[in-house]
């Protein structure tokens, strides 16, 4: 109960794209506005003084059209250059690969139960590719991209199954017999600390994009929309807890500190039970004389060696963002992107120590397209290492949130339907006819069994032996992320 990073993805779009970053033949210099007849002659001159053995670089050559040329020529070609720049600020493939490490948490929060389930520092390693294509459309320049990323848990990290910070759950109620009074609440606490490792992330994404479509100052805008998919899968083992169910609870005297009784269940002659709670802090907790046995519920330390958790989760959904680049010098620039997510989310979790779960799938919890809130930022330099190829380190952040997610859990309904026929078979030597009536308590002066009678009401809240609860699930994940990555345009 439920990232090579989301962001590295994002950025790849912009770093490929960032004209001066490093140069093509493509490559449209804001120096061409500036081209002039003096200019011009200032370059001529400045050839000749070194005995004409410069030599302009080839992108020079190709897109200045050999500024050693008469100034006539010059001005001519950067005239029509200028016209062509206007509509093709950017255009071609070009391809991003990196990895990743990132730090995250995932957290999963039940409103009801009061169970919280949370992932800590889970390190991921993750590989990224991504791919994209610039063409100009009239006096618009269109960009489409995608990309896909694989990751891997990185060493361990720490899980917390926690059923006692909300308060605990709810065992059952308990009625006097006779005057069908309720005495109290028994009330369920647990607490397990387990080992996460080998875990996994797949996601990809594709998106549309308007690229430069407007600039301030020395920064270009792309805005762009697309669609995201991100799965990650944890499991836990390891795991050791502790389970106590309460009943009576006291202030301590003097101090603000609460202090409950563990429930101690007595088994009495006639077939009934009766709860053990003290009256006050100071009193004792008597057994009655025709007690058979006691019990003391789900009090008890637990180890589960094996896999005691296993979760998949799934966020994926549309999005909006806007990328942002800005030029420091021909080899170096910077990019940044924000982008806010709409995406649906799903998680299925397996708890194979749970014999009174189902399984494979334990409990499953889920959340419509726009049920769910993705916040990503990103930041990235990039310095040229050639004409084509660019080396980038960045930073990235994903945050993904839902609230009021619907809950399913799916029981095993052979464990409880074995158990309510084990005590029906033990009512049958008293009770030989109408002996279910007699164990559910629907035959006057007879209390009945409690333990059916919470089976059968199990049954009927829960049809199918799926327990559905609306609005039960408060989930995120968050994580932060360093990237180091290699461009190249084609």
């Amino acid at each position: 109960m439920k990232k090579v990073s989301l962001l590295a993805l994002m950025l790849a779009p912009i770093a490929a794209n960032a004209a001066g970053t490093y140069y093509t033949g493509a490559y449209q210099s804001p120096q061409t506005s500036y081209a002039s007849q003096t200019y011009a002659g200032r370059q001529t001159g400045y050839a000749n003084r070194y005995n004409n053995t410069y030599s302009a670089p080839s992108y020079a050559s190709t897109r200045y059209n050999s500024y050693g040329n008469n100034a006539v020529t010059a001005r001519n070609t950067t005239n029509a250059q200028s016209q062509q720049s206007a509509s093709n600020k950017k255009t071609g493939f070009w391809l991003d690969a990196g990895i990743t490490h990132e730090m995250a948490q995932w957290q999963m929060e039940m409103n009801q139960s009061g169970s919280i389930l949370s992932y800590d520092n889970v390190g991921w390693n993750v590989f990224d590719v991504s791919a994209g294509y610039a063409f100009s459309a009239g006096n618009t320049t269109m960009q489409i991209d995608a990309g896909l990323k694989y990751g891997m848990q990185w060493g361990e990290s720490t899980m917390y199954d926690d059923d006692i910070s909300n308060g605990g759950f709810l065992v059952t109620t308990w009625v006097d017999a006779v005057t069908e009074d309720e005495i109290g609440d028994q009330i369920g606490h647990a607490m397990s600390i387990g080992t996460s490792q080998g875990g996994n992330m797949l996601g990809f994404n594709v998106g549309f994009g308007l690229t430069d479509i407007f600039k301030i100052g020395n920064v270009t805008f792309t805005p762009s929309v697309g669609y995201r998919y991100l799965k990650y899968k944890l499991e836990t083992e390891n795991n050791y807890g502790l389970s106590v169910d309460t009943t009576a609870c006291f202030r301590v005297d003097g101090s603000d500190e609460i202090q409950c009784d563990p429930a101690i269940v007595v088994n009495l002659g006639d077939g009934s039970q009766q709860i053990i709670w003290r009256d006050d802090i100071n009193g004792s907790m008597d057994v009655p004389d025709n007690a058979t046995s006691i019990n003391t519920g789900s009090t008890y330390y637990y180890q589960q060696p094996g896999v005691s958790h296993s979760y998949e989760t799934t966020w994926s959904g549309p999005y909006i963002a806007l990328d942002m680049d800005y030029i420091i010098n021909q080899n170096n620039s910077v990019n940044g992107r924000i982008e806010l997510g709409f995406p649906g989310y799903s998680s299925v979790g397996d708890q194979p120590y749970r014999f009174d779960w189902a399984h494979p799938k334990s409990v499953e919890d889920e959340a419509g397209m726009f049920g769910a809130i993705h916040f990503g930022l990103g930041a990235n330099w990039q310095t040229a290492i050639t004409d084509s190829v660019a080396l980038s380190v960045g930073l990235t952040y994903d945050y993904y949130s839902v609230s009021g997610a619907d809950a399913k859990t799916y029981l095993n309904m052979t464990y409880y339907n074995d158990w309510y026929n084990m005590i029906l078979d033990a009512w049958k030597t008293d009770y030989p006819d109408n002996t279910e009536d007699y164990m559910l308590g629907k035959i006057e002066g007879v209390t009945g069994d409690a333990t059916a009678i919470n089976i059968k009401n199990l049954e009927a809240q829960c049809p199918g032996g799926v327990c559905s609860s609306d609005g039960e699930i408060e989930s995120f994940y968050k994580a932060l992320g360093i990237r180091v990555g290699i461009n190249a345009k084609f």
